[in-house]
Order: C-alpha cells, then structure tokens, then sequence
C-alpha cells in the first residue's frame, strides 16, 4: 500500500448517512477494517473509537478470528462474517472475503 493511499479506502457507494461500504487487504487487517468503517458511519475519528463509540472491537467479537478467516481480502467472496455492535446506537457489520466491509446503522428496539 502506497504512503499517500489511507489504510482503509472509502468505496465512494455510501448509500446513505446510515451505510458505509469499505474495502480491506493484506496491509489493513479485517479487523481494523471494520472499527474504521464503524468509526465513518458514525463520524468518529477511528483513534477516539474506544472513548466516543463507547467499545472496543473485541467486546463484540474476536478480531484475531476474523483476520484468519477472512485473509488479506483476495478470496472469492464465498466466506462472510457478519456481526451487530451496540453502544446506545446498532451497527450491523458485514465483512466478506473478497475485501469488501458494509457497516449500516439499525433501528434500535
């Protein structure tokens, strides 16, 4: 990944202020992918994330485990991990093998 390039690139197909959609590889793990696409839906700055959002990544899953199973975003987008986050506001996390993340906000009951 180039110097110039951010670790996470926004696909530019944001649905609406409640949809995000990231990309992730082999230099930007799943894991981070995903808090940094948590942190976009929700106009956080990614390193305020645990004080802001009110959680960490791992209270809610295990990062190391989505690492593993989704690899570095090359695969055939047969592999896809899916996950709610709640912190007074719910995300539904949506991570693919193939390096494509959605992070959409849901309807709190």
């Amino acid at each position: 990944m180039d110097a110039t390039k951010p670790a996470v690139d926004d696909l530019g197909t944001e649905t609406g202020p409640d949809v995000v959609e990231y990309e992730y590889d082999a230099e930007t793990p799943a894991s981070i992918a995903a808090v940094h696409a948590i942190c976009a839906v929700t106009d956080v700055d990614p390193l305020e994330a645990p004080t802001e959002l009110g959680f960490v990544l791992h209270e809610h899953v295990d990062p190391s485990a989505i690492d593993m199973l989704l690899g570095d975003g090359t695969g055939d987008g047969d592999v896809v991990v899916s996950f709610e986050v709640s912190n007074g506001g719910r995300y539904g996390v949506e991570i693919v093998d193939d390096g494509r993340i959605e992070v959409r906000t849901l309807e709190s009951s």
